[in-house]
């Protein structure tokens, strides 16, 4: 198994939900030979799984990752708009766009409103294919021509894994430039470090912001994905501190 490949698996296993599973059965597995342990971490999973599905909960966890940047000024010009790569679903029964997950739905979208004002920018866009039969950055090239944008102004990143990658791939092209990074709140600040650490000076552009202050107090579905989202960028941060010492 690869480094990138295993570093994906660890970091699936690592997500609340997968957490929860581990723990119940490891506590089914022990009631039999140590019942106090059993019965704990049946309990604590059941906990776990309560309060990272809990809405007020979730947004706690998760706003902290998002609070860092507003929304991109429009009135500051950029030679190049960088939407950073996200998830797809190749599938010729439903619309380019239809195959974009809501992220890179939402980061595409902020990233041609910011094209838009600035009429001679350049988009890139990147993502490899994973499992999938199109890389990321096909697709969203798609959906851009569909929407307007020019093929010249349009350069793709079709091998580019994760961001480290991207920020690497494209830093040659945006030496010296101003240009918008665009990507979750959450992730933004961890993307940052990795053009940064390119020589670049990257201007945040945060695509969708999940936490809200005002919560309701449903356990949900939408609030076990907020807690992922901290969650992963917790260990996302804590991955990228420990390559740098």
């Amino acid at each position: 198994m690869s480094a990138f490949l295993l570093k994906k698996v660890i970091g699936m296993l690592l997500m609340p939900i997968p957490l929860t599973l581990i723990a119940l059965l490891s506590g089914l597995w022990l009631l039999n030979r140590r019942p106090a342990l059993g019965k704990g971490l049946i309990a604590a999973a059941t906990l776990w799984l309560a309060l990272t599905s809990w809405q007020p909960f979730a947004d706690r966890w998760l706003a902290p990752f998002e609070d860092d940047f507003p929304a991109f000024d429009l009135n500051q010009p950029v030679s190049t708009v960088v939407v950073l790569g996200g998830c797809h679903a190749s599938d010729n029964n439903i619309p380019p766009a239809a195959q974009l997950c809501s992220s890179s739905l939402f980061r595409l979208t902020e990233g041609l409103r910011i094209l838009a004002a600035n009429p001679q920018a350049q988009l890139f866009v990147s993502g490899y294919a994973g499992s999938d039969s199109r890389p990321h950055a096909d697709v969203m090239r798609e959906v851009a021509l569909s929407m307007g944008v020019a093929a010249e102004r349009i350069r793709t990143f079709p091998r580019a894994r994760d961001t480290e990658e991207e920020a690497q791939l494209m830093a040659p092209l945006l030496a010296g430039q101003k240009f918008a990074l665009i990507s979750e709140a959450s992730h933004l600040p961890r993307a940052l470090v990795f053009f940064q650490h390119q020589g670049l000076q990257p201007i945040a552009a945060p695509a969708v912001r999940m936490s809200t202050s005002n919560s309701d107090w449903r356990i949900d579905a939408r609030a076990a994905l907020k807690s992922e989202r901290a969650m992963y960028e917790g260990i996302g941060r804590l991955w990228q501190w420990l390559k740098s010492i």
